[in-house]
């Protein structure tokens, strides 16, 4: 029996040595990398400060105030998180097409008629234009227009501008006549 501890106790005595050596030779030679890891690391901070200062020395802020170029805000756009500065050849070119500015329609507002409801006179006015018909009596709106007045003879409409329509419910009565007599 002690010829078996003898024979496991001197293999397992090499191993633990082996261990000791080892981690006696990767200690100097982890202390070696450290000293190599900070001395690459103090190196990339002396370029990194170089090249802010570079950057730094290449932004002249009073420059770009006076520039009104779009070449001279690269620095600043590169450095933006919102903005990508792109290729001229990445950017698509596209034709303007000129818009065709429509005249505003004419407001053609024509008298139809009139009705008592009690004390209130209301008309009814037509927007020509759109087609609308407006019920209305003295201070509603009929689009842009205030009814200012209705009189037995004519509706006075005024526009926010101060431009003032009078339509004549005498000409409705002309109308009619020159329409000729109604078949009844």
């Amino acid at each position: 029996m002690i010829v078996k501890e003898k024979l496991v106790f001197w293999p397992l005595a090499a191993v633990f040595i082996g261990m000791l050596v080892f981690g006696f030779v990767s200690q100097g030679k982890k202390e070696g990398a450290t000293k190599d890891l900070l001395k690459e690391i103090e190196v990339a901070t002396k370029k990194s400060r170089a090249k802010k200062k570079a950057k730094k020395d290449k932004l002249d802020v009073k420059m770009l105030k006076t520039e009104d170029n779009l070449d001279m805000y690269e620095l600043l756009l590169k450095r933006s998180p919102f903005f990508r500065v792109r290729d001229v050849s990445e950017i698509k070119k596209v034709e303007v097409i000129p818009l065709k500015k429509e005249e505003p329609k004419k407001v053609i507002l024509k008298y139809k008629g009139k009705a008592m409801m009690g004390s209130k006179i209301m008309v009814v006015i037509e927007d020509q234009g759109t087609g609308k018909s407006f019920f209305v009596q003295e201070g509603d709106m009929v689009g842009d227009f205030l009814v200012v007045t209705i009189d037995e003879k004519e509706v006075v409409l005024r526009k926010k501008g101060g431009e003032e329509v009078i339509l004549s419910s005498s000409k409705r009565e002309q109308e009619k006549k020159e329409e000729g007599p109604s078949e009844e």
